[in-house]
């Protein structure tokens, strides 16, 4: 149950990523200046608490205990300070979480310019991989199978929101993001790990 649960809410999320991206134009005609107060009531609120749904849940999931304690709270806090440095790298890249992160230049896309620069150079989207590193660090701290699982299926919005964040950005800068996306990776940084690594340890390119 606590699987069918997180892929249910993991679906419902990748849905409304498609209907944010699918409306946004119709909300800029139809209101104007008002437009992102409009999409933010309709879209982010529910996006944001669902999402936020998705990513606590592991940590109330019961089951078999996997690890000892120790062991699975130690794992659980190196990938949380995974997520705090790849959210770290992505303030410093110019991605701001209250900007960027909530959508605002979805609705107003003029009023930005694309962050490309440092773990950018890696990955297109950096807060999605911390939300998978914080997750994942919830689920182990549970400590058990069945919360890691569920941990792993927040990572289908994530790459159904991502792939879909790139068709906008296409459609915004054209054949420069098609080859951006082709030096890069969606989500994992399988292309150069040890120098992602390096750069998220060590802040050196």
């Amino acid at each position: 149950m606590p699987l069918m649960t997180q892929l249910i809410i993991s679906l419902i999320v990748s849905l409304i990523a498609y209907l944010h991206f699918k409306t946004v134009n119709g909300y800029r005609r139809k209101h104007g200046e008002l437009a992102y107060q409009y999409y933010f009531y309709h879209f982010m609120i529910p996006y944001l608490v669902m999402w936020y749904a998705i990513f606590f849940h592991p940590l109330f999931i019961s089951g078999p205990v996997l690890l000892p304690f120790w062991a699975g709270l130690i794992i659980g806090l190196i990938l949380f300070v995974i997520m705090i440095l790849i959210s770290v790298h992505i303030e410093k890249a110019g991605f701001k979480m209250i900007t960027h992160g909530m959508d605002i230049y979805t609705v107003f896309p003029e009023e930005t310019r694309i962050v490309r620069g440092e773990i950018y150079g890696f990955i297109r989207h950096p807060l999605y991989l911390s939300l998978t590193f914080g997750c994942l660090a919830l689920a182990f701290v549970a400590n058990n199978l069945i919360a890691i699982i569920a941990s792993i299926l927040q990572i289908i919005p994530c790459i159904i929101a991502g792939k879909l964040e790139d068709k906008e950005l296409i459609g915004r800068s054209g054949e420069e993001h098609e080859k951006y996306i082709q030096k890069t990776a969606l989500l994992f940084p399988l292309r150069k790990p040890f120098k992602f690594f390096k750069l998220l340890f060590f802040f050196k390119s």
